[in-house]
Formats: C-alpha cells, sequence, structure tokens
C-alpha cells in the first residue's frame, strides 16, 4: 500500500509558512461561525444552548488548526519527465497523475491572505475534471518558475492536432 503514493520522484513539499496561512484560515472562519452560532442560539432560545455551541465549536476549532498543519505536511508534488504528480489527504490518500500533454492551461492565482504572506496556487486545467489538479501554498517565485515549466512541458508534448 505505500508504494501506491510513493513513485520514484522526489516529493516536493509546500513551504512551512503556508502552514501558518492554512491555520490561520481555519482559526478565523471557525470562530466566526462559533460566535454567530453562539449568539444566535442564545437570542432564540437559552445561554446553555449558547454555551454548548460555545465548548462545541472551540472543540471543533481546535480540531481543524491541527488539522490544517497536518494537511500541509500531507501535501507533495512530483514534476517528472512526462508528468506532474500531486498527492494529498490526510485519511483518504488521494494521488493525480496529470500527463503534460494534456493540461490545456495553467492559472496562478493569490488571494489578498496568500499575497500578504507572499504565497500563491498553481492550478492546472485539463479536460477532465478529475484529472485536474493544484499546487497552494508556493512561493511567488516558484509559482512562477512553475508555471513557466510547466508551459514548456505542455507545449513540447502537446497531442497534434
Amino acid at each position: 500500500m505505500s508504494d501506491l503514493f510513493t513513485p520514484t520522484a522526489d516529493w516536493q513539499r509546500l513551504p512551512v509558512r503556508y502552514r501558518t496561512v492554512r491555520r490561520l484560515g481555519a482559526l478565523v472562519w471557525n470562530l466566526a461561525v462559533t460566535v454567530i452560532a453562539g449568539v444566535a442560539v442564545g437570542v432564540f432560545f437559552d445561554w446553555r444552548w449558547a454555551a454548548g455551541i460555545a465548548v462545541a465549536g472551540s472543540g471543533w476549532t481546535i480540531w481543524r488548526v491541527v488539522r490544517a498543519g497536518r494537511w500541509v505536511r500531507s501535501f507533495g508534488y512530483a514534476e517528472r519527465a512526462e508528468d506532474l504528480l500531486i498527492t494529498s489527504g490526510l485519511w483518504n490518500r488521494h494521488l493525480t497523475a496529470i500527463p503534460y500533454g494534456r493540461m490545456l492551461s495553467v492559472n496562478v492565482e493569490s488571494g489578498p491572505i496568500d499575497r500578504a504572506w507572499g504565497l500563491a496556487k498553481v492550478q492546472l486545467v485539463t479536460a477532465s475534471p478529475q484529472s485536474a489538479g493544484q499546487i497552494p501554498g508556493l512561493t511567488t517565485a516558484d509559482a512562477a518558475a512553475m508555471r513557466d515549466r510547466l508551459i514548456a512541458a505542455g507545449e513540447a508534448q502537446a497531442l497534434p492536432l
């Protein structure tokens, strides 16, 4: 089973600072939802229900923050001669192989939080949504370099029309 997700390529991992971005995102999002739900339940029901929501929401937030760091550590990608491999997942492991010749386009995105941390996401578009992939949390320099490498590899291996 371990050979299934460990091909003969060297895995590249996401930068350590992406863990912080994912953890902060999970913390802010979950605390906001917990506060809104707790206030709504407290207004319409009893304060004991609101306290229960606060306890459950806090536990869920801690779980999500810890899980975000573990998810970043589990993510990996490998650029091989013919394809790009992407693996991710904690409980359900995923391995996607995207042949360079099947790529239609390469997108680079960077939202406001990613830009504040100097990060970007490279997204690969193929004809099938199941074979598309993305690599989040790359530094902007690494994302630009990967975009150029993937475009060059895709043009070199493109299927003739």
